[in-house]
């Protein structure tokens, strides 16, 4: 994670002037504060960590993060248009392996919804990565030029107006 990933994220926050975001997870450890954005990877990733069993030392805890963030701070962070978004969650164990998790990602009324559950412990990395296709720009297809012959006695002009200049009758 680099220093300049997380200012973007901060500059985003100061930005917005009422609530940016918020972050739930059952996890008894985390980072204090909000996701990190990693620039190289294009995700903001949250470190958490909890007990890989549960207090019976025989089932396996599961764990839940979500990510409830303002619209206008995620495309700020990302740099996106107003056009949608796709968004993806992914959890990774320490070791970097895919953790297996479900994931819930939708926006709506302004708000990016994204989350992961049922994911196991030690010390697992939440990543969010979010994309946005670029807007094809559209050339407007030029109008068709359309020549039309105009004579006048033994003049004959060629003109791409609609019609012959006063004095001229069109040819054919």
């Amino acid at each position: 994670m680099t220093d300049r990933g997380s200012g973007v994220v901060r500059d985003c926050l100061n930005q917005s002037n009422t609530l940016a975001g918020l972050v739930t997870t059952n996890s008894t450890m985390y980072i204090d504060g909000p996701p990190t954005y990693d620039s190289a990877k294009g995700s903001l990733d949250y470190k958490v960590a909890s007990t890989h069993f549960e207090a019976d030392g025989k089932t396996v805890f599961k764990g839940s993060y979500e990510l409830l963030m303002s619209s206008s701070v995620a495309r700020c962070i990302y740099k996106f248009t107003s056009a949608p978004v796709n968004a993806s969650v992914s959890v990774t164990s320490e070791s970097g392996e895919p953790n297996v998790a479900t994931t819930v990602v939708r926006e709506k009324d302004n708000w990016l919804t994204l989350g992961a559950y049922n994911f196991t412990f030690s010390a697992p990395t939440v990543s969010v990565k979010l994309t946005q296709e670029k807007a094809q720009v559209v050339t407007p297809a030029k109008p068709a030029v359309k020549k039309i012959t105009c004579v006048k006695g033994k003049v004959t002009k060629v003109v791409t107006t609609a019609k012959c200049p006063s004095g001229y009758k069109k040819k054919g």
